[in-house]
């Protein structure tokens, strides 16, 4: 009998280790597609790209695998989003607005013309620890099965176009202009003036090109990197938007990780996000000069000028936003942006 108890009791010891052993190799993959190139000195979504599996990697210490997927190659930015929520993608890099036009409207909010007036005052109040934009962040995983793991500024987005220079909002009449499938760049677009024309990002070069299109807008590092300036002569530097980058997580993919795992993507992806932010700075500050070099005649408006497309870009567009998303969810922006316009005042010196 006490043979038998004893092997018993050595079986089930057994069967916990293995167990035990089991659990703690469990690993899991992670597909992550973007849609910009491949070279991480061309953009900070690629740069944020290869930091990100570096980190989360380490953190992880190797039980998490993340898979890179630049270019496109699963699907522009709404099929990668839509993947994202079947969950055949657990991560993507995207706009905002994409999401914001899929899924979840309150998201629209970061596109309110002419509303940041640095990339810091935009960094703080993107940041997940922000509490408006830990409400957005909660909300959004509630309704639409999608967590933002993480929103940082891309870079002041800005028109480039073949017929003239844009120095008026004036200028804009009658032109032709790409806008990705988002409602703020739709109305911002018709404020002023020209003829806003859906293009998926992948096709943009080839429309300007055989003139389906006049112009678009994005910042001057993407500009540089999908050499647009080969199919656009003038730039105006005016920031009409400031392209926020999002990157989106399974919410059921992420809530079925052991806490400790949470915790290397959220660390991982602040890290990352970190890379994202002053690589993109550097890279739009680059891109201005090398634009330049490169035949580009290329504006930049007076904070006089600026003014005249805020007075006639903004009022639509914030009417549309309440009427859309509610007082509420605009007034708590404003508010958040102001609270970081001040403390950021009140840290000069």
């Amino acid at each position: 009998m006490k043979r038998v108890f004893c092997f018993l009791l050595t079986l089930g010891v057994c069967v916990v280790l293995l167990g035990s052993v089991s659990l703690a190799k469990e690993e899991y993959v992670m597909k992550y597609s973007w849609n910009t190139q491949a070279d991480p000195m061309k953009t900070s979504s690629t740069a944020q790209a290869w930091v990100f599996k570096q980190e989360v990697e380490r953190l992880s210490g190797g039980r998490i695998k993340v898979e890179l997927y630049p270019a496109g190659q699963l699907g522009d930015q709404r099929s990668a989003t839509e993947q994202v929520r079947r969950g055949t993608i657990e991560v993507t890099d995207i706009a905002s607005g994409v999401l914001a036009s899929m899924y979840y409207e309150p998201l629209s909010i970061f596109d309110l013309p002419y509303v940041f007036s640095s990339r810091e005052v935009a960094k703080r109040v993107l940041d997940t620890n922000n509490p408006f934009t830990q409400k957005i962040i909660e909300d959004c995983a509630k309704k639409t099965g999608i967590r933002i793991l993480g929103l940082e500024p891309f870079g002041f987005r800005h028109f480039t176009n073949n017929v003239r220079p844009i120095k008026s909002p004036e200028d804009l009449n009658g032109l032709k202009i790409r806008v990705m499938e988002t409602v703020p760049h739709t109305e911002m677009v018709k404020a002023l003036g020209a003829s806003p024309v859906p293009v998926p990002f992948m096709e943009v070069y080839t429309s300007l090109e055989t003139g389906v299109i006049d112009g678009q807008e994005n910042p001057a590092s993407l500009i540089l990197s999908e050499s647009f300036h080969e199919v656009q002569k003038y730039m105006s530097l005016d920031g009409h938007l400031l392209a926020v980058g999002a990157i989106l997580i399974n919410e059921e993919w992420y809530q079925s990780l052991p806490e400790d795992l949470q915790q290397a993507l959220y660390h991982g992806s602040r890290n990352a996000m970190n890379t994202y932010n002053g690589f993109g700075g550097l890279l739009d500050v680059i891109a201005i000069e090398e634009l330049r070099e490169k035949g580009m005649k290329i504006y930049a408006l007076s904070p006089e000028e600026k003014r005249a497309f805020q007075k006639v870009a903004r009022p639509p567009v914030e009417k549309w936003m309440r009427e859309k998303i509610g007082d509420q969810v605009v007034d708590e922006f404003l508010d958040a942006v102001e609270k970081a316009e001040q403390k950021l005042a009140e840290e000069t010196f």
